[in-house]
């Protein structure tokens, strides 16, 4: 689909590596920029990309990289400010090499916010972006749950570059010029939140941390281990889940008598305390598998909670999703379109691709 794309990026960490990846994986050709000194880029996040080289100190390597700006869609700069301008790559000399070059910064706090020289990590940013306050730990500690680095590095990082990169495409197609693209993952994290912000101003989130609806303050939506130490999660929002959610915690253990009180105080956010100590004692009798059995029968929004390394026995999101490569497990190109068909493609070694670099 992007098969007409050039994509230079810079070799970087998390979120431009991702952007990199899922432009690759959708056609684009995508060249990473390297240091001589690069460590073995044998992420699967860089397959089906090329890889070259640069002593990005050294004047005639910088003319190279000038070149092929020229000839280039996309520019991904994964460094913090001011790096590419002393190297003599700014956006300005980059856009007057090429006025339609998409150049995609992607920093922790962006080129302009008074953090933009602070240090950071998937944390940091989600913690000033404001997702971390709502990320709350189940069970009795009221404090925030770290939620891996998917959030910050991924999906404000990686995927709001994607949208934002094929918006400037899409720009340029109808006619416009190239776009500088400033990310920043702090501000793409409260962008995300942007439902939560409004449940908040609407006064349906305002009970502290993990005291609400979402964040594990109901026994209706949680997370309950399981006797063998794994666990379910429940997402029985809606009265007709909820009703199918009682009938599988009965066939579970749970009475009769019980079940018709939790029918009735499904809403009663006094009960919510002693209904989720209530139900985890139930969860904690019978195995994850148990319990995956059980609720298969109910259409009760109940899911066992899947490590990554069980999708290579349990196709839960079918074929075609779960692949192996020398023995670790990667993750096809999603999502599924019905003219495009993603290949697992190589993962290039540093500098496999210096011989193509453009003449001088």
């Amino acid at each position: 689909m992007l098969s007409q794309i050039k994509v230079l990026e810079f070799a970087g960490l998390a979120p431009t590596v991702f952007i990199g990846m899922v432009l690759a994986d959708y056609g684009a050709q995508v060249t990473i920029l390297s240091r001589l000194d690069a460590q073995p880029q044998n992420s699967p996040m860089n397959r089906g990309k090329k890889s070259m080289t640069f002593d990005l100190k050294n004047k005639q390597d910088i003319d190279i990289v000038k070149r092929m700006v020229k000839d280039s869609n996309v520019l991904i700069d994964p460094y913090r400010p001011g790096v590419l301008e002393r190297l003599g790559l700014s956006y300005q000399i980059c856009s007057e090499i090429n006025p339609k070059l998409i150049y995609c910064r992607v920093t922790g706090f962006g080129q302009n916010s008074p953090l933009k020289e602070k240090a950071g990590h998937d944390i940091n940013f989600i913690s000033y972006g404001g997702v971390l306050a709502y990320c709350a730990s189940t069970g009795n500690q009221k404090r925030p749950a770290i939620p891996g680095n998917v959030v910050g590095d991924f999906a404000s990082g990686g995927m709001l570059g994607v949208a934002s990169i094929l918006a400037a495409l899409i720009n340029i197609q109808k006619g416009g010029n190239g776009q500088l693209i400033d990310l920043g993952m702090a501000q793409g994290a409260a962008y995300l939140s942007q439902f939560i912000l409004h449940q908040k101003n609407e006064k349906l989130w305002s009970n502290g941390i993990g005291n609400n609806v979402l964040d594990g303050g109901t026994h209706f939506y949680n997370i309950y281990q399981c006797q063998d130490g794994k666990f379910m999660s429940v997402g029985c929002l809606e009265e007709k889940f909820y009703q199918e959610f009682i009938k599988a915690l009965i066939v579970g253990g749970l009475t009769q008598e019980r079940g018709q009180f939790l029918l009735e105080n499904q809403l009663n956010s006094n009960e919510w305390e002693n209904l989720k100590s209530e139900i985890s004692q139930l969860f904690l009798k019978k195995t994850r598998d148990q319990w995956e059995n059980i609720f298969d029968q109910f259409d009760a929004c109940v899911s066992p909670v899947v490590e990554l390394e069980e999708y290579e026995s349990k196709k839960y999101l079918g074929e075609n999703v779960f692949t192996k490569r020398n023995g670790q497990i990667e993750v096809s190109g999603q999502p599924i379109f019905s003219d495009h068909k993603f290949q697992l493609k190589e993962i290039p070694k540093i500098g496999q691709h210096n011989h193509e670099k453009p003449k001088l």
